[in-house]
């Protein structure tokens, strides 16, 4: 690849290099524009995520293909008339994206304005990186952006940020739903599994002990299991707790944002806080595990901090869930934050 790119910059001349640097310049202002943009302040707006979606793979179709033929138009030998005549195609297409990005308003979700945003601005990044391959002097991109996409490094990315930005979510619904999913209650589904195998081979292990005659072979010697004998009941116990918190994801998961059909402004916000919510309750299961290994002299009070955070999460996150929830699941939701007001007082948390 390096040598390919080197062939192709001496190839192309020194004006079409210039022509192509003030290109990547054009598009670094549109992406400083993307970057800051939160959502217009308009209410009727008559915005679509639908119709969006399909305006958006609509020009990210177009791009593509204007790409296809500047790549081929860079590569030795060299076609700058045909270069500098697909610079403005691929620039005014980058800029109809930008604009159509520029008119969703704040009422579509803060959840979905994040992940189309994110998909608009790694597609930017691609263009300048592609267009960096064939520069002497590179366009130069800000310590900001490159933090944010640190693996941006490669031609082939463009292709996949243009996918990418063809399965944009078409509602904060469903791109609540998506990270809540992957992000909490997939991780937290992986924690609770993880720490039953954990489980498992401690209790094997242990039984093991039990039952030897003392004449293992020395390769058992070597064995140490995920929880100490001393732990294990205590693990027993938090693995309860985070087999609620797994269940309670499920339930808003799939009760409170699959199923919410409503697209109010109020809704749109609510599903917002679930996921705001929902995290620290993924955060909290990870700590828990990790506290039950921590140091001998600090891993009870570790546990016990843990699981007082768990729980006040988990109770945060099922009060805003009653909030919309529909009336055939409310009591179980209901039932749900009493069980949970009753763990609280047990790990002495203050509300």
């Amino acid at each position: 690849m390096a040598s390919t790119a080197a062939a192709a910059t001496n190839d192309i001349a020194k004006e079409t290099q210039e022509y192509l640097h003030a290109a990547g310049l054009n598009i670094i202002v549109l992406l400083e524009h993307a970057r800051k943009f939160e959502g217009t302040d308009e209410k009727n707006s008559g915005f679509s995520g639908q119709a969006f979606t399909k305006v958006v793979h609509d020009i990210v179709t177009a791009v593509d293909q204007e790409v296809t033929r500047f790549i081929i138009a860079c590569k030795p030998p060299a076609l700058d008339a045909e270069i500098r005549a697909l610079c403005p195609k691929i620039n005014a297409g980058l800029f109809q994206l930008v604009q159509h990005f520029g008119r969703i308003p704040k009422i579509a979700g803060r959840t979905y304005l994040v992940e189309v945003r994110r998909a608009v601005c790694k597609t930017l990044v691609a263009m300048v990186l592609l267009i960096n391959t064939f520069l002497e002097h590179k366009v130069e991109l800000s310590s900001a952006i490159l933090a944010d996409m640190p693996y941006m490094s490669s031609t082939g990315v463009f292709w996949e940020h243009c996918k990418e930005l063809k399965q944009i979510p078409v509602d904060n619904r469903a791109a609540v739903l998506t990270i809540w999913q992957s992000v909490v209650s997939g991780l937290v589904k992986d924690a609770a599994e993880e720490l039953n195998e954990s489980l498992a081979e401690s209790e094997n292990q242990t039984t093991k002990d039990g039952d030897g005659d003392g004449e293992e072979s020395d390769s058992m010697d070597d064995f140490s299991p995920d929880i100490p004998k001393d732990r294990i009941e205590e693990a027993r116990t938090m693995y309860k707790l985070i087999l609620s918190a797994k269940q309670v994801c499920e339930k808003v998961g799939l009760r409170c944002i699959r199923d919410c059909e409503t697209f109010d402004e109020e809704h749109v916000v609510w599903l917002d806080r679930l996921l705001d919510l929902g995290r620290p309750v993924q955060d909290s299961v990870d700590e828990l595990v990790a506290a039950l290994s921590a140091d001998d002299d600090e891993w009870k009070q570790a546990v016990r901090l843990e699981a007082a955070k768990l729980t006040e999460a988990m109770s945060n996150l099922v009060t805003l869930a009653i909030t919309f929830v529909d009336d055939s699941h409310l009591s179980w939701f209901e039932q749900c934050r009493k069980r949970l007001d009753v763990s609280k007082h047990m790990y002495h948390v203050v509300r």
